[in-house]
């Protein structure tokens, strides 16, 4: 291509060969930009849902509780809730129902049990569709959507007494706040980011998966307090939503430690490493990941949120 003097000869076919890049780029660009406004507004709208029926659900049950319970003390909010990452079609609604220390008389089962003839009496019929006691906790549904699970407990010093997973002893050491520590952490580091990003991976699951085949609410935030820290590309919500989902199909293959000490394992319900339950859960993941690499149009991703 070089001529006389140094100079360059750039042929017609060179020229159309350069336009047809800047086209593909430009084009590149244009729809990168049109994913992430949409996930903008996505995250707006999800913002503006439902969390005051949530909150109001929540205040009915503390209101009932703690006129009946004797040994009653607070409701602690956690899961989603309290670290601003509930998103709608996720039963991800915990609280913490803590009693006073002369509950630790009493065996948690009885608390569950006490809890759930509360709640029958005095929440509206009309609201809910089932009350139901679970070997740990007692869990509400309502008949807009919202699901709320109550975990009887005793404050211990800065740690927390729970039921123990077979439901019958009062278990110690349990530090819920550290998880939203260091979820806030986090999320302060990056620019607000990673609770953007939690929030859109919900969304997406919730409109791609169904419910009996998905990660937990809880699962999801856990994958992102351990892979969002080395993130070290653009803080967009395109990109860190699709490293989220291309990591976690790689990091759910093995046990993901429970920072709480609720549990071993945030996902003790998948088994050991690389089972059966793993390889099927890391494939649908990354099948999620595909597209959205793969997508080059806006109505591609929209797609991933059931539009």
């Amino acid at each position: 291509m070089s001529g006389s003097g140094g100079r360059l000869n750039i042929t017609s076919a060179d020229l159309k060969q350069l336009r047809e890049d800047l086209e593909r780029r430009l084009e590149r660009e244009q729809a990168s930009s049109e994913v992430n406004a949409y996930l903008r507004d996505e995250l707006l709208a999800a913002n503006d849902r439902d969390v005051d029926a949530v909150n109001r659900h929540l205040d009915q049950i503390r209101d009932a509780l703690g006129d009946r319970v004797e040994e009653f003390d607070r409701l602690l909010m956690g899961g989603s809730i309290a670290k601003h990452t509930y998103v709608e079609g996720f039963s991800d609604v915990d609280s913490i129902v803590v009693v006073g220390a002369e509950g630790e008389q009493r065996p948690p089962e009885e608390f569950r049990e006490e809890f759930a003839r509360i709640l029958r009496g005095a929440l509206s019929a009309g609201e809910v569709d089932d009350i139901s006691v679970g070997r740990r906790a007692v869990t509400v549904k309502f008949r807009d959507g919202t699901e709320v699970q109550l975990l009887p407990a005793m404050q211990q010093g800065d740690a927390i007494s729970i039921s123990s997973a077979e439901g019958t002893q009062w278990q110690s050491g349990i530090r819920p706040q550290d998880f939203a520590i260091r979820l806030t952490d986090l999320n302060r580091a990056q620019a607000g980011m990673p609770v953007r990003t939690i929030k859109l991976a919900k969304e997406v699951l919730a409109n791609s998966v169904p419910e009996d085949r998905r990660p937990s609410g809880y699962h999801v935030e856990a994958l992102a307090l351990d892979l969002l820290p080395a993130y070290e590309g653009p803080r967009t919500p395109k990109e860190m939503l699709t490293y989220l989902f291309r990591a976690s199909s790689d990091r759910v293959l093995a046990p993901l430690p429970d920072v709480t000490g609720q549990s071993r394992n945030v996902d003790d319900g998948l088994g050991g490493a690389g089972s059966p339950e793993r390889r099927s859960l890391s494939q649908r993941l990354g099948a999620i990941a595909d597209t959205m690499e793969g997508a080059r149009t806006l109505a591609a991703w929209k797609g991933l949120f059931g539009e």
